[in-house]
């Protein structure tokens, strides 16, 4: 190699890695959106599927503590991915599948609910005309 080959080769390289360089100057996640997501996504898979399990566990001792606010959600499942609650099942009227969705937006951690609850029919209903 000639000594103008061994200069851009020199020239590309340094380029390349001040694009390096710049790329990885540390920013605050406070106020910008964006660093929160790439933090967010900084998470390994194993601690994304940890909180999430632990997210769906808070939600679920909700749901059973507030039977004393009259909400029978024994049928009820829940997921959670990233802050986002799925619940699915049934209850025994719509007022408490509107419970169950105000429960679980109340815990800590839950950014959105997303319900997939049906109404079903009580025993003593069942089968009477």
């Amino acid at each position: 190699m000639n000594a103008k080959q061994w200069l851009k080769l020199i020239g590309a390289t340094a380029v390349v890695l001040a694009c390096f360089d710049a790329h990885a100057q540390p920013q605050s996640a406070g106020s910008n959106p964006a660093a929160q997501a790439v933090t967010a996504s900084s998470q390994t898979d194993a601690e994304l599927r940890t909180a999430n399990r632990q997210l769906a566990r808070d939600v679920r001792r909700a749901l059973r503590s507030a039977k004393n606010r009259g909400l029978r959600a024994s049928n009820v499942t829940v997921r959670a991915n990233n802050g986002a609650v799925t619940l699915t099942g049934s209850v025994p009227s719509a007022e408490q599948v509107d419970l169950a969705t105000s429960v679980a937006k109340e815990v800590p951690g839950v950014a959105s609910v997303t319900s997939r609850v049906a109404v079903r029919k009580e025993l003593s209903q069942r089968g009477s005309n």
